[in-house]
């Protein structure tokens, strides 16, 4: 058993389409109702059918009251230089604070082209990241004024905001080695995507992760891990992993939590939203509460 290093919490995915306009809000204040911990929203830039991320994560923390947001993730490629992406957050923490987490990736895929974005080389994307994490840390340090130099980012003397809340974290979107390693090293997050989700695909990565942070002298409760089911599917017939009926889920999601250490789940149904919602908060979340809470009583 390898037990998450953190205590479990469960997010819904929002879809941004702009099709379904102040529906959104809807969506993420009945997460919140429902006892969902915190809505994640994506970065597509290059998709025309969503809304920004940032300018939804601003309005869901205005439309509710206590439920956290992750950017899930930011594309660092289209959200340039990182000292206005880190701006940006800190300014949602200062609007509510403790409830705001970065998420960050390189964003280097190949719709950005359209829109201007950049193709970093993955050796190049790997450094950008780095640095853009490491500038913030600096940007958010509280210091009256700070510096950072490196091959790509650079701060010179720059007059910095007053620090934000302990809450606000970075948290790496990554399917890469490097990526990965990286994020053992210094972030606070590893969100590993959606598709290679599977027990026997995603923990040799766990095992890379945790060797990671082991090797840079952290704690294992350093960095939360973020599984994402929203390429999967409820259905009354079981057809694969995380495709079938609730207890099936229920089976699988104790697997991944008390097997592979994963404390942060996160929820989405593109097909029924609502119902979907509603069954994850009633009767999925319920259950692998209860797990997670015998398995640290049996300790």
């Amino acid at each position: 058993m390898t037990l998450p290093p953190q205590p479990l919490t469960f997010g819904s995915f929002l879809f941004p389409k702009a099709s379904e306009g102040a529906a959104l809000l809807d969506q993420a204040s009945m997460a919140e109702e429902l006892g969902f911990d915190l809505v994640a929203v994506p970065d597509h830039v290059d998709w025309p059918h969503y809304v920004d991320q940032w300018a939804l994560m601003g309005a869901v923390l205005g439309r509710t009251n206590s439920i956290e947001v992750l950017s899930c993730v930011a594309a660092l490629a289209l959200r340039e230089p990182p000292a206005v992406l880190a701006k940006t957050a800190l300014s949602l923490d200062k609007l509510a604070p403790g409830r705001v987490h970065l998420g960050i990736g390189s964003g280097v895929v190949p719709g950005i082209a359209a829109v201007g974005g950049p193709q970093w080389p993955p050796g190049e994307a790997l450094q950008r990241v780095r640095e853009a994490i490491e500038l913030t840390r600096e940007y958010w340090s509280g210091k009256e004024n700070g510096s950072y130099h490196g091959r790509y980012y650079d701060l010179e003397e720059a007059r910095l905001p007053a620090a934000p809340s302990p809450q606000l974290d970075i948290w790496v979107g990554c399917i890469k080695p490097r990526l990965r390693r990286l994020t053992g090293e210094i972030a606070d997050g590893w969100i590993p995507g959606m598709i290679d989700v599977n027990p026997d695909q995603i923990g040799p990565h766990v095992e890379e992760l945790e060797a990671a942070i082991a090797s840079a002298g952290r704690p294992r409760a350093a960095v939360r891990r973020v599984y994402n089911t929203i390429a999967k599917k409820l259905q009354p017939k079981s057809d694969g992993f995380l495709i079938g009926p609730v207890d099936q889920w229920v089976e699988q999601l104790t697997e991944i939590a008390l097997g592979l250490g994963f404390d942060t789940f996160l929820f989405g149904d593109r097909e029924d939203t609502v119902n979907g919602l509603h069954t994850f908060a009633n009767e999925i979340i319920p259950a692998l509460r209860e797990n997670y809470e015998k398995a640290v009583a049996g300790q």
